[in-house]
């Protein structure tokens, strides 16, 4: 690829930069994500600031993952993050993310403030999700693909020929039109979520508790944990299973004073063996901890006390630093080799000495040894790259 084409293609990536942090960051260019309202939105938060992520906090901030760029390189660190932007999003009028005050008041008991929660966690993903696939569809369409195709002729002499342009084309036009689905499919679960909202009552609920409807394509599990995990967390995790058909599963942790909620949303469609290994992941409080550190593994959306990282030996630190960089590497659904909130395992077997076993306390001081950061980077870019979806970055 010769000067020009990379100068190019590093323009276009720093334009999409700049468009992408005006979907991430604070703008009021965005309308209420309510149905039918025209109303400016505010910064809305997915899960309660004054009840959970408040009480996190340390000199004014929580730990989180961000990217730095230095030049053209970007790098994932572990950085602070104000209270008031964590797990916020460009989302509902101010009238309308008052639907949720009730939210920022009580610990959820029912099933209609479960449902509530839900609806919260779910469109402030699934928004950012359609955003950017919004975003990627309008940068497709704006590209020259013969310009593209020249540019990459000496790395693929394959698009020489005439019969490799039509097929490169058509392969683009696939991904261009999965782009554009992808962007009104995500918004169909929240949809469903919000339809039943209109109609579910407040019937209390169990420590451990699975919604499911026919109206909805997913599952709701959730447990109430009898302890308080020092970090909150929303977001969604996808897996492709049979072809191309992209499976999203959606993890909220939420802690409260004296507890924590962990909540799955799960889809249907799933192959029984993930949606059993899931619900092992919620049959006991102890199964839910490590549940939420594989979820972390695997996950930048989360937001942590400080304090929990500072106590964290810097080899562990740094293994865990770099796992969060290669979350292709990491599955949810299978135990993360390493303990995050040791404190907190330690603390527990103190007034449960029966729990030591499952706690895995002899997990805590061990540090897995992991291949060098070249060898993981080269094989996650080779990931990616074998990917249909590949033609959407070149």
């Amino acid at each position: 690829m010769d000067n020009d084409a990379l100068k190019k293609i590093l323009n276009s990536d720093n334009h999409h930069e700049v468009a992408l942090k005006k979907i991430l960051n604070r703008n009021r260019k965005w309308r209420c994500l309510y149905p039918c309202c025209a109303d400016k939105s505010i910064f809305s938060h997915a899960i309660s600031k004054s009840i959970s992520l408040a009480p996190l906090v340390e000199k004014g901030h929580l730990q989180t993952i961000v990217s730095r760029r230095e030049n053209d390189i970007k790098t994932l660190q572990f950085g602070s993050i104000g209270v008031n932007d964590a797990t916020a999003f460009n989302g509902f009028c101010e009238t309308h993310d008052s639907l949720f005050s009730i939210l920022d008041i009580e610990e959820i008991s029912n099933a209609r403030s479960l449902l509530l929660q839900a609806y919260r966690s779910v469109i402030s993903v699934c928004s950012t999700e359609s955003r950017i696939a919004e975003l990627k569809h309008a940068s497709l369409n704006e590209m020259d693909i013969t310009s593209i195709i020249e540019a990459h002729v000496e790395e693929y002499p394959w698009l020489q020929e005439e019969q490799g342009k039509t097929f490169f084309m058509t392969e683009y036009a696939k991904v261009v039109e999965s782009v554009s689905r992808r962007a009104n499919q995500v918004m169909q679960l929240p949809e469903q979520l919000l339809a039943k909202l209109e109609i579910i009552d407040e019937v209390p609920l169990d420590g451990f508790s699975v919604v499911s409807t026919e109206q909805l394509s997913h599952h709701i599990v959730f447990r109430r944990l009898g302890f308080r995990i020092p970090a909150a967390l929303n977001t969604v995790l996808s897996i492709v299973e049979g072809g191309d058909m992209a499976l999203d599963f959606f993890f909220t942790v939420i802690p409260y004073e004296q507890s924590t909620l962990v909540m799955g949303i799960a889809p249907k469609e799933s192959k029984q063996w993930l949606l059993d290994r899931l619900m092992q992941g919620f049959s006991s409080d102890i199964a839910a901890l490590n549940l939420v550190e594989s979820i972390m593994s695997c996950s930048n959306d989360w937001y942590m006390t400080p304090s929990v990282l500072v106590e964290m030996p810097t080899e562990k630190r740094d293994v865990f630093l770099h796992d969060s960089t290669f979350i292709n590497e990491q599955r949810f659904y299978e135990d993360y080799d390493m303990t995050l909130f040791d404190s907190l395992r330690r603390s527990i077997a103190q007034q449960y000495p029966e729990q030591k076993a499952e706690l895995k306390l002899d997990k805590i001081g061990m540090i897995p040894q992991r291949e060098s950061y070249d060898i993981r980077q080269k094989r996650m870019m080779d990931a990616l790259v074998s990917q249909t979806a590949k033609l959407r970055d070149l």
